[in-house]
Order: C-alpha cells, then sequence, then structure tokens
C-alpha cells in the first residue's frame, strides 16, 4: 500500500513536470509566431520598396532602409547605382509617389548630423532620410530630440521634441 501511493506520487510530479514542458514549448512558439507575423508588412514594404528602387532609380545595392513618418509616411532607401553614384529614394506610402535624389547634390549624412550638434544635439540615436513640407529633409533624432535638416539648403528647418 504504501509503495503504491509512492508510486502514485511519482507519477504525480512527473505529470506536472511534462504538462508545464508542453504549456512553456506552446507558448514560447506561439510568442515567436506573433512576432514573425508582426515583422510581416515591415518586411513586405521594404521588399517592394526595393524592387521599385531597382526599376525606378537603378539602385542595384542597398545601404539602409527607413520609414519615414512625418505629416506623411515614406519608405526611405539610401542606394548605389552601378555606376558607383549614391542616390536616395523616397517612396510615398499609400499613393506611391516616388522621389529620387542624388545625393552628391544635397547634404551629406555627416553634415546634416554636424548642423544637428551646432544646434543642441547631443548624441545621434538614428538619422533618416524624409520628405517633409514639399522638401527632402535628413531627420535626426537625439534622444527625445528630432532634428530636421534641409538636404538641399543644408540648413536646421525646425527641432522637435523635448
Amino acid at each position: 500500500m504504501k509503495n503504491r501511493r509512492k508510486q502514485d506520487k511519482s507519477i504525480l510530479i512527473w505529470q506536472y513536470i511534462i504538462g508545464s514542458g508542453v504549456l512553456l514549448t506552446v507558448l514560447a512558439f506561439s510568442l515567436l509566431n506573433i512576432f514573425n507575423l508582426s515583422m510581416e508588412p515591415y518586411q513586405s514594404a521594404k521588399s517592394k520598396t526595393i524592387d521599385l528602387a531597382h526599376k525606378y532609380a537603378g539602385v542595384s545595392r542597398i545601404d539602409s532602409f527607413a520609414i519615414y513618418n512625418g505629416k506623411k509616411s515614406y519608405y526611405s532607401l539610401l542606394g548605389e547605382t552601378n555606376q558607383k553614384r549614391q542616390r536616395a529614394v523616397l517612396i510615398e506610402k499609400g499613393s506611391g509617389k516616388i522621389f529620387v535624389y542624388e545625393l552628391k547634390d544635397g547634404a551629406s549624412q555627416e553634415e546634416a548630423e554636424n548642423v544637428a550638434k551646432e544646434n543642441g544635439a547631443t548624441r545621434i540615436d538614428k538619422v533618416t532620410f524624409g520628405y517633409l513640407n514639399g522638401q527632402p529633409i535628413w531627420e535626426i533624432k537625439s534622444g527625445t530630440s528630432y532634428y530636421n535638416v534641409g538636404f538641399e539648403s543644408k540648413t536646421l528647418l525646425s527641432k522637435e521634441g523635448l
């Protein structure tokens, strides 16, 4: 009788261990699936933007991709053509309007960072090529502030944030 109770307790413990393991496995796979599904819109936008940049801007090598969210949202891509020309491509989300800029014709990313630093930026967290008020810009994030530097004018257009 004692032996039977001991055996029943042992089986019960193993059932809890196996049940907990199955539950944790299901939970882990569910979280990974949710993460994968949440990345799908970003990956789809990136893929479409790269295809359009190849087709309409002649960009053959991609250096960076970002989503700029100003008054409107734009897919922003920096890359290089087969002729080694650096280009920025902006595609307006929704309308699909495409803007192509030669990076040599305006402020470089480093010049824009320097303009932001001259106007109070301490450390640079992120730099995104975007479009604001009818002109291309570099948006520089520094802490809780955003500095919008004109691509063509090479000047600070606005500072937003704290």
